[in-house]
């Protein structure tokens, strides 16, 4: 039986009820606004998820993927987060209300007293617009969809990986049907002994899910 995945909120991911939501995103419903796209965007000194959460909007959806680790203190074993991406995160928005925050110096409005921050876009150096400059780079909606619903678990056996420190072999295209991954299409893998699916965002990084029963993936024909 199909089981959906239940969500968890995000720090960086809540928006006002007359915007765009990532679990909107997520839903079977949801009709892409004209003129929207998932950009890549930098920041500096590591406050990729301050300035996320700042320029947030109800019409400019931020996304600061975060990992959880699982240390041991005191005796006690206890979690953390990390920003899996340091100095980047994803904004899904028209470009021109990015424009707007790359023209200017950011103050993070919980960290007033902080140096303002300077947003820059990602560009991809192997696409030309059609002025003859690198496109700014984008990530197609349905990766982005498979790869919020994997780093959205807060589980400290899903990992994210940068493209060019990532070796493993990838196999077959699959579908994950059961499970709190349900839902999640990417490439099977081993890790670790650890049979996972993987999500793969072409030149930035790849995102694996935790361990995922054979009897969990369908083979999808692509």
């Amino acid at each position: 039986m199909f089981k959906a995945a239940v969500l968890p909120d995000n720090l960086c991911s809540k928006m006002n009820e007359s915007g765009v939501s990532l679990n909107y995103i997520l839903a079977p419903t949801f009709v892409e606004p004209e003129g929207y796209q998932w950009y890549v965007l930098r920041v500096p000194y590591g406050r990729e998820r301050e300035v996320a959460a700042t320029i947030q909007s109800p019409t400019l959806l931020t996304y600061a993927p975060v990992q959880t680790l699982a240390r041991i203190r005191g005796g006690k074993r206890e979690f953390v987060e990390k920003s899996a991406l340091p100095n980047m995160f994803f904004a899904y928005a028209r470009e021109s209300d990015l424009a707007y925050y790359q023209q200017r110096t950011i103050v993070l409005k919980d960290h007033p007293d902080w140096q303002p921050a300077q947003l820059r876009f990602m560009y991809d150096h192997t696409q030309k617009n059609e002025q003859g400059y690198d496109r700014k780079m984008t990530i197609p909606m349905e990766q982005m969809r498979h790869f919020i619903r994997v780093t959205m678990q807060h589980d400290e056996h899903v990992r994210i990986f940068l493209n060019d420190a990532f070796s493993a072999k990838q196999g077959d295209y699959v579908e994950v049907i059961d499970g709190k991954f349900a839902g999640v299409r990417g490439h099977v893998a081993r890790l670790h002994g650890q049979t996972c699916v993987l999500v793969n965002l072409e030149g930035i990084c790849i995102a694996s899910t935790a361990y995922v029963p054979k009897a969990f993936l369908k083979k999808i024909n692509i």
